[in-house]
């Protein structure tokens, strides 16, 4: 609900079952703040940003979230700055954090309209567990996307083996979408929030909004599908 007030917002945040990672948490701010204020990109007061920030610490601690990626060190938010730091893995941790970011082998130049349309996303991704393979092509998976409810496809797991043919990977039945989370990056690293885009279908969002959001958050192609891996 992109209507909700700041303080409706940080309880929603707080108390969300949908709100499962810093990542996702960070996705939902970036979003219901540029929502609220744009076309003018106006900031959180310090005093809000400050309680956004007490609330993913509490989260960290007592909610179980994991950190964010190193790759998105400094670079999520720009009114938070590195302020968010201390919630993103050290370099030293990245090999004891209980996940790793696998990148699609491919880049994407408009990723709204790659998921308004029928495409795949090629991944090569070894999982936990196996530690020889001798299959033909590399070990990975394929997400595809599928039509929804909303303005945009959702992705989906491909675990036939038909979907793996004539590609460059063959798929392990080890692999779980339920350990997944989707996001995607410009080649600077910066964060572009996909996750909560289903306010654009909306019937209430003109279309002059929908270019605005475009242009402010999807004018820096390339851009890198990325799945966060629980393992």
């Amino acid at each position: 609900n992109m209507e909700m007030s700041y303080d409706q917002f940080v309880n929603w945040l707080c108390t969300s079952g949908d709100i499962t990672n810093v990542l996702l948490a960070v996705e939902a701010v970036i979003t219901w703040i540029n929502y609220q204020y744009k076309p003018y990109g106006k900031c959180c007061t310090p005093s809000q940003r400050n309680t956004l920030l007490d609330m993913i610490a509490g989260s960290v601690n007592t909610r179980g979230w994991f950190k964010l990626p190193y790759s998105l060190r400094g670079r999520y938010m720009r009114w938070f700055g590195n302020l968010l730091d201390p919630y993103c893995v050290s370099e030293e941790e990245q090999l004891q954090c209980g996940y790793v970011v696998v990148d699609c082998i491919d880049t994407c130049d408009k990723p709204l309209t790659f998921l308004s349309g029928e495409g795949t996303l090629i991944f090569h991704f070894k999982p936990p567990g196996v530690t020889s393979c001798k299959r033909p092509g590399h070990c990975g998976f394929i997400l595809k996307t599928i039509p929804s409810a909303g303005a945009l496809r959702t992705l989906e797991l491909c675990t036939e083996s038909k979907d793996y043919d004539n590609t460059s990977v063959h798929f392990h039945d080890s692999v779980r979408a339920e350990n997944m989370h989707i996001f995607c990056c410009d080649t600077n690293n910066d964060l572009c929030s996909l996750s909560w885009f289903g306010w654009s279908h909306s019937s209430n969002t003109s279309s002059n909004e929908m270019e605005w959001w475009k242009d402010k958050f999807f004018n820096r192609p390339p851009f890198k599908f990325r799945v966060l891996y629980l393992i």
